[in-house]
């Protein structure tokens, strides 16, 4: 049954961009209706939620989405799993999983595996728009390994990991082992391999594209990567909680999977921009029903694009996007450390261990000072924090003093994304490497 969700997530997912602009859009918003009206009946915590604030869920349209409540990680950090997974789901045959985010707040949730089954494909979706074929091998670096099902194909659809926080040489060693016809990884973590790699290093290491993800980068830091590997770089922006929001296709444009998500773009009063300005980015999932995210707040910023690609698909085009861009650490030696691989030591610890914390901030004080600030979670135990700065310690792989302070709440500054990892100790990049 697994298999056969796959295939048919496969086969759904690159119908979706073939389809014209109207029709997806009418399937859309048929979407976003059901999905609404199926929360309100199984969850309990938006059945509470919409009827607060007088939602006619009876007659709810696609045009009312703007009367429906906001959802924030706080939202979430409170009431998972009770009042937010849909009545009747089976927890133990969830695909469960957490994410920190730049924004430092610990979240857990969980996806039913169709929905998990669609996510990865749309995963697939991101690499064949730029050319991936299935006799291409691609290798990742990531903090864990991806699920992914067992087919057996021989030469077909091969997949390697190298984790995220191993040492860049380690990781460099072992895409000289594996040999990627695409590159997929952090965009912070891929500009340290580029920056790292020799010429003997590029004899073995010759990627057909590089697909960057999970923080925002520069077009001047894809050209530079692009230059050392001598491939195409393409961008995505997707979040951990939503999956695949949206990614570029050959002409450069990024495009909105609205097949996965509904986007809004929103003033500080709350109503959408017109395409070009900035605005708040909130997302409606379309495919999660045993645990949907209605009006999430992700605390981004983007602007709409206006017109069709060159490209020809259906999806809608984001001209741009901000809002995640976490310091890398200067190190004593001088060196570079990417800020995800700090973020990826958090995540890990938060998934084995939900209760510890429920938020944290990371600031590197003085190149060898660095402060943990931490707010208790339910299950909080000294000695696991302990643990954490002894892996952050590995992670860093320099001397330096590190020590935690306790808080209630960390104080977002009016911000509507505080980063979770700041180094107050500025060294600007070469020319080359920021826009």
């Amino acid at each position: 049954m697994e298999l056969l969700d796959h295939f048919k997530a496969a086969l759904a997912v690159h119908w979706h961009p073939k389809r014209g602009h109207r029709p997806h859009r009418i399937w859309a918003e048929r979407q976003l209706e059901a999905t609404v009206k199926s929360a309100y009946r199984q969850v309990p915590y938006y059945r509470e939620a919409f009827d607060r604030a007088g939602i006619d869920i009876a007659n709810f349209s696609a045009a009312d989405l703007g009367k429906l409540p906001f959802f924030t990680k706080n939202e979430l950090q409170a009431n998972f799993p009770a009042k937010l997974v849909a009545d009747g789901t089976q927890l133990d045959r969830c695909k469960h999983s957490a994410t920190t985010g730049s924004s430092g707040k610990a979240v857990n949730f969980v996806f039913h595996p169709r929905t998990y089954a669609y996510y990865l494909a749309t995963s697939l979706r991101v690499y064949t728009m730029i050319g991936y074929r299935p006799w291409h091998k691609i290798v990742y670096i990531k903090y864990t390994q991806v699920s992914t099902p067992k087919v057996g194909f021989g030469k077909f659809f091969r997949v390697a990991h190298i984790p995220s926080m191993i040492p860049v040489q380690e990781q460099i060693r072992r895409l000289r082992e594996e040999k990627p016809d695409l590159l997929v990884g952090y965009a912070s973590i891929i500009l340290d391999v580029a920056r790292n790699v020799t010429p003997a290093d590029l004899a073995d290491i010759r990627p057909r594209f590089v697909s960057v993800n999970s923080e925002m980068s520069t077009q001047a830091q894809r050209d530079f990567i692009a230059s050392v590997f001598d491939c195409p770089v393409y961008d995505e922006y997707s979040t951990e909680e939503t999956w695949m929001v949206a990614s570029q296709c050959p002409h450069g444009s990024y495009h909105l999977f609205t097949d996965n998500v509904w986007v809004e773009f929103l003033d500080p009063q709350g109503n959408e921009v017109a395409p070009g300005e900035v605005g708040e980015i909130v997302l409606t999932t379309l495919r999660s029903p045993a645990m949907p995210f209605i009006r999430y707040r992700i605390g981004d910023l983007g602007r709409k694009g206006e017109g069709p690609c060159a490209c020809g698909s259906a999806f809608p085009v984001l001209k741009a996007f901000d809002g995640r861009a976490d310091d890398a650490f200067v190190l004593p030696s001088g060196g570079r450390l990417p800020s995800l691989k700090l973020l990826n030591a958090f995540t890990t610890f938060i998934k084995s261990d939900p209760g510890l914390m429920r938020e944290f901030r990371l600031v590197q004080e003085k190149v060898d000072q660095v402060l943990v600030k931490l707010v208790k979670g339910p299950e909080f135990a000294e000695e696991r924090v302990q643990k954490l700065l002894q892996r952050l310690q590995e992670v860093i792989r320099e001397p330096v003093t590190m020590r935690v302070e306790y808080f209630d709440s960390l104080d977002r500054e009016g911000r509507i994304k505080q980063k979770a990892i700041t180094s107050l100790v500025g060294k600007p990049l070469p020319a080359a490497e920021v826009a």
